[in-house]
Order: structure tokens, then C-alpha cells, then sequence
């Protein structure tokens, strides 16, 4: 995400590349939410298919927002 967020300061200014939310659009889980939530130029994530399960999803929420960077 950093690279993409690089990409965007070169075409438009840095301040506008800060401005933008990424979000990271692959395979997001329990297992995987802090990691991704600790991710400098990770904003947030679009989960898919584990949005369906309550339970699954409710531990990625709580993952996420027990995170530092989050």
C-alpha cells in the first residue's frame, strides 16, 4: 500500500497521497485483521466473505481496533 500511496504523491503532491483512504481489498480474517490494521498505509479493508458470519465478523472489528496503528 505504501508503493500505491508513493504513486499517488508523484502524480497529484504528497498532502493530497496523505488525504486518500486505501483499503486493502484481499482476504481478510480473524486471523489476519491485526496484522493488517497495523499497517501504516492500510486505512481499512473491505471484507468479503467473512462478513457473513457474525462471529467472524465481530472478531475482526475487535482485532482491528485493538490494534496500535488502527
Amino acid at each position: 500500500m505504501g508503493h500505491i500511496r508513493n504513486q499517488l504523491a508523484k502524480l497529484t503532491n504528497s498532502e493530497t497521497a496523505d488525504q486518500c483512504r486505501l483499503l486493502y481489498g484481499g482476504s481478510v480474517k480473524p486471523i489476519n485483521a491485526a496484522e493488517l490494521a497495523a499497517q501504516t498505509d492500510v486505512d481499512g479493508a473491505l471484507v468479503g466473505g467473512a462478513s457473513l458470519d457474525p462471529k467472524s465478523f465481530a472478531d475482526i472489528v475487535l482485532e482491528s481496533i485493538q490494534t496500535p496503528n488502527s
